[in-house]
């Protein structure tokens, strides 16, 4: 049977934004990124004149194979390119919750991951795309999004990240991206957590990661705390280890003013779940897990728009999108990789 929320490009990085913009059409995708831009409108506020403004000089900033593959998308969509960077540009200014864990189940390691953001049920979309010379990665997200905060590879390798606040701010010594981008960039070009852990030190961000890797291939977990500039690694002590968006291993400087209550207080649920359920962790029980009313968010305008469940070394994933809260009122669908 056809997963109808799974999508396959393949190609150069132009062909596959053409091909990405006609499957979306240009009035689905403009009233996508209007009602986008709305939500964060309305709970951020955003300065019109400034996107407008500024939005384009972002795009410059991108990668070049993404602008070519944006650009791409712009023709095949019809949508005008500018639109495409305020849509992007827009969410930068937003910040996020997101609860995470990994768990071993059998000698496994397992991931669970709640996406917490603006505009729910509008991202149920899978894009797996294959760019030329490049390893083919699987994005879950907004549709036409050729950026994300979770994904896979053909390596498998599995990346996601959890918004955190900065207190520094990028150098230009090095290139610039933002998170979303770096993920897609690390999926298509790495192997390994060495090989991400590289790309991390040649790198500056825009923003925070608490990022979360999986390397299937020999079942290997790491969880990296990153600002703008910098980066720890958190040890990994038992069967488990969770993040949300505070920092644990990172020390946050004396005058870095941030409320974290609610990040703290979800995080230790998490963690007094998976220690209850040490000895009978299962499938059902991590999606329980995730759905747990002091876990999932829910703040009517945003909350848990999707929820990841996946064995990497196993090639298992199931993707719950359908309902919000994603975790407790969607149904769980698994995601199988058909090129």
């Amino acid at each position: 049977m056809k997963q109808s929320f799974v999508k396959n490009f393949k190609g150069k990085s132009k062909e596959v934004g053409i091909s990405i913009g006609e499957s979306i059409g240009n009035k689905r995708f403009l009233h996508n990124i209007n009602k986008m831009i709305e939500a964060v409108d309305k709970s951020y506020g955003i300065n019109f004149e400034k996107l407008e403004k500024e939005a384009m000089l972002w795009l410059e900033s991108v990668p070049t194979e993404y602008q070519k593959e944006l650009e791409g998308i712009s023709i095949g969509s019809g949508c005008a390119i500018e639109k495409i960077a305020q849509w992007y540009y827009s969410r930068m200014c937003t910040d996020g919750g997101c609860t995470s864990f990994f768990t071993k189940i059998n000698d496994s390691w397992w991931v669970g991951r709640n996406n917490d953001y603006l505009l729910p049920k509008y991202w149920g979309h899978v894009n797996i795309i294959e760019i030329e010379s490049k390893i083919p990665v699987m994005l879950f997200g907004l549709e036409g999004d050729i950026f994300t905060g979770t994904g896979f590879n053909k390596e498998k390798l599995w990346i996601h990240y959890n918004w955190l606040p900065v207190w520094d701010t990028p150098l230009k010594s090095k290139e610039v991206i933002a998170p979303f981008i770096f993920v897609r960039k690390a999926l298509e070009n790495c192997k390994t957590i060495k090989e991400m852990l590289m790309m991390l030190e040649d790198t500056v961000r825009d923003g925070g990661m608490n990022l979360f890797i999986i390397d299937g291939k020999n079942n290997e977990a790491a969880v990296f705390e990153c600002t703008c500039r910098n980066y720890k690694k958190r040890l990994i002590e038992d069967f488990y280890i969770a993040g949300a968006n505070h920092y644990c291993a990172l020390q946050t400087p004396k005058e870095f003013k941030f409320d974290f209550s609610n990040s703290i207080n979800r995080q230790t649920r998490t963690e007094k779940l998976l220690l209850e359920n040490k000895e009978k962790m299962s499938f059902e029980i991590m999606m329980d897990i995730l759905a747990d009313s002091k876990v999932e968010q829910n703040n009517n305008l945003s909350g848990t728009v999707y929820s990841n469940i996946a064995c990497p070394s196993k090639d298992l994933m199931w993707f719950a999108y359908n309902g919000f809260p994603a975790a407790s009122e969607s149904d769980w669908k698994k995601v199988e990789w058909k090129s």
